[in-house]
């Protein structure tokens, strides 16, 4: 599925796939390199079993797609079908893809999806990471509360 969402035409080159089995140890590697950083910082040393475990999980209870530019995986979105809502448990993109409007165009198709069927789009994002907390705000995300670690935010359906 081809993400050509005209508010979008940085990200016009990516394709989104569903991701399979084949690509479990590059989802483990993807997260070590896009958010390990966050994740010291968060919580301090990161812990190779631990974060294994994590990503085990996400991709155990998420419906998991891959980001693809020039058919290479450069990035990854998990969404989980949560209370008549999508929820954005988590966007991934290799830190020699950031800045280059992948993440932006995936939130964008990510909306899009949850807008066909009349959808509210909800995710948190870490305390730490006010780099995505403002591009979710300037997407037209609100707020909606907060926990110890984390902002909770909600997008209503698009149209």
């Amino acid at each position: 599925m081809s993400s050509n969402h005209p508010r979008n035409a940085q990200a016009e080159q990516m394709t989104v796939r569903t991701a399979d089995r084949a690509d479990r140890g590059w989802l483990y590697e993807l997260h070590e390199q896009a958010h390990r950083s966050l994740v010291e910082r968060a919580y301090g040393p990161w812990h190779d079993e631990q974060q294994q475990g994590f990503v085990q999980a996400l991709v155990d209870e998420n419906e998991v797609y891959i980001l693809e530019r020039d058919q290479q995986p450069v990035g990854a979105v998990y969404l989980v079908d949560r209370d008549q809502d999508v929820w954005l448990e988590l966007v991934e993109v290799l830190p020699s893809y950031q800045g280059q409007g992948l993440g932006t165009g995936a939130l964008r198709w990510v909306l899009d999806r949850a807008a066909v069927e009349g959808r509210t789009t909800r995710l948190q994002v870490h305390r730490v990471n006010d780099d995505a907390r403002r591009l979710y705000l300037a997407e037209g995300f609100v707020a909606e509360g907060e926990t110890s670690t984390h902002h909770l935010l909600r997008h209503p359906p698009l149209g």
